[in-house]
């Protein structure tokens, strides 16, 4: 599930978008590339121009320094010359000319004077192009300047006699317009090849456009600003401790409601950055990560831990809350029922024998209405002084003889056994958690034995060495062993469904006294519930 499915896109109303992300990225992904092409062009193409002059330029170099030294231009220029357009080394100069693919070779005297060039009406005029003086003092080299023929990449090489004396020089050329072609064809392919890497470049920056676009899950970074304002003003506002964790355990935030309600159960809350382990207590309701039993900071709370993905690969997130707000609810809402019965019962017991009065009274029988009456008063002060004398605590004897008028209403046959004395309980002690966690398993025994032929339910109070020891049997249903493993999970009943809350409310009262819980049970057998927890009496 993405977000983008149940959170809509943060609009701000009066302001025109710009150029989404995912174009701007294109954009700028498309221009880096194409700048940088164009930067490749340019220098290639001064490397070309320059790779092309230096190879033409050591290519007629070499040329020159052939000719040079061939017998027939040696002899040419050391003997007596003219400058004939038909000699005989004009023509062959120009056939040799013809053959390598240059576009001039020159020989000329130490006056720089021509005997050959490919137009005879400029033989016997003076060489162009001021280069050549080098070459008739005895050097070889190649130069670039204008001649008759235009630009032109030339190669001198002097003319050395038999005696070892410059009597001329050789200069060979290739004229730039003959360069243009061969650097034509290679910015051909290199422009080729640029267009593919411009095009590789752009499909590129178009998938790495759609790429960004769908990991920000079509949202543009004005909107994901406004969403994390509001996420972050929703975590602000609410009542539920919230903790994120990524894969590896590790705490990324923490709200402050999380931050309250640790604080409160004086908790050691864990903090952003550090590793907090798997709070999970048990496998929540009905194997759903939701009504978990966490401990957090060493502290027990209410919660749910649900992944941020389809797995927990991403991380998870713990939303908490104080379990005491549900038990304060589940014991109003139990109290309320269980004082409603005890009520009903006391109202219908009461009525019966208002009506056994009425109507001893109507028939005139003083005698025996007086002997009715005295036997009600000391049947009810016998079993009020029997648990009185034994529970000196008041709330839990009057909660106790309570449940005595609701059983005999119910016909049960409700016995209760006090081992030891109870003395009245320390003013800090939480006393109505005990009276909540008694009236709990006493009504599921009620409950348990709703059809039994001779319902029996027993209790048995001692306490020994600060520690009260609690235990109700009853001879009802009792519970197959796979709804036994699961009895204490909130919503689990064999009751049907809105129940299973007594168990699970017991359980947790009990963890706020550090007491313990063990539950018995066979079917058709009935159910045997032991308690123990401290009881702190008055000094």
């Amino acid at each position: 599930m993405t977000p983008s499915s149940n959170v809509a896109t943060p609009a701000q109303p009066g302001r025109r978008r710009g150029i989404s992300l995912a174009a701007l990225t294109a954009c700028l992904a498309f221009a880096m590339i194409l700048s940088s092409l164009v930067l490749a062009w340019c220098l290639f193409s001064s490397q070309l121009t320059r790779t092309v002059e230096r190879v033409q330029g050591q290519r007629v170099e070499n040329v020159a320094m052939t000719v040079a030294d061939m017998p027939m231009v040696v002899n040419a220029l050391s003997a007596p010359h003219d400058y004939d357009p038909n000699a005989a080394i004009q023509q062959r100069i120009e056939r040799l000319r013809r053959r390598l693919g240059v576009d001039f070779i020159v020989v000329m005297d130490t006056r720089a004077q021509r005997l050959t060039h490919p137009d005879p009406a400029r033989i016997g005029h003076h060489f162009r192009g001021g280069d050549e003086g080098p070459a008739l003092t005895g050097r070889h080299y190649v130069s670039v300047a204008e001649g008759t023929l235009g630009q032109s990449v030339r190669g001198f090489a002097p003319v050395l006699s038999a005696a070892g004396r410059v009597v001329g020089a050789v200069s060979v050329g290739v004229t730039q317009s003959r360069l243009a072609p061969l650097r034509g064809d290679s910015r051909s392919r290199l422009l080729a090849w640029l267009g593919l890497v411009l095009a590789l470049g752009g499909g590129g920056a178009a998938w790495l456009a759609a790429t960004i676009k769908r990991r920000l899950m079509g949202m543009e970074p004005d909107d994901i600003a406004h969403l994390v304002a509001e996420h972050r003003a929703v975590l602000d506002a609410m009542h539920e401790g919230v903790i994120v964790r990524d894969a590896t355990g590790r705490v990324r935030l923490v709200n402050p409601a999380a931050r309250r309600l640790l604080e409160a159960a004086a908790a050691r809350g864990p903090a952003v950055g550090d590793m907090m382990d798997e709070p999970r207590r048990n496998a929540g309701r009905r194997g759903q990560n939701v009504d978990l039993d966490l401990e957090i900071g060493g502290r027990r709370f209410l919660g749910s831990l649900r992944p941020m993905g389809t797995t927990s690969a991403a991380g998870s997130v713990v939303t908490f809350r104080d379990s005491r707000e549900l038990q304060r609810l589940g014991e109003e809402l139990t109290g309320v029922r269980r004082y409603a019965r005890a009520l009903r019962a006391t109202t219908h017991d009461f009525k019966n024998k208002l009506h056994v009065i009425l109507g001893l009274t109507q028939a005139g029988d003083t005698a025996t209405l007086s002997g009715y009456v005295r036997e009600l008063v000391d049947l009810r002060e016998a079993a009020t002084e029997s648990l009185v004398e034994r529970v000196a605590e008041p709330i839990l004897a009057g909660f106790l003889v309570g449940k005595q008028s609701e059983a005999r209403e119910q016909a049960i046959d409700l016995r209760i056994a006090v081992d030891s004395v109870i003395p009245p309980a320390a003013a800090d002690y939480d006393l109505h958690g005990l009276v909540t966690i008694i009236g709990n398993v006493l009504d599921n025994a009620f409950e348990a034995t709703a059809g039994c032929a001779a319902p029996v339910v027993a209790l048995t109070l001692a306490l020994e060495a600060d520690t009260l020891a609690v235990a109700v049997q009853d001879n009802g249903h009792g519970m197959a062993a796979e709804l036994l493993d699961r009895a204490r999970e909130a919503g689990v009943s064999s009751k049907g469904a809105q129940r299973g809350l007594g168990l699970h409310l017991v359980e947790t009262r009990l963890a706020a006294l550090d007491g313990s819980l063990a539950i018995y049970s066979e079917p058709d057998r009935g159910t045997l519930v032991e308690i123990t927890c401290p009881y702190r009496g008055a000094a």
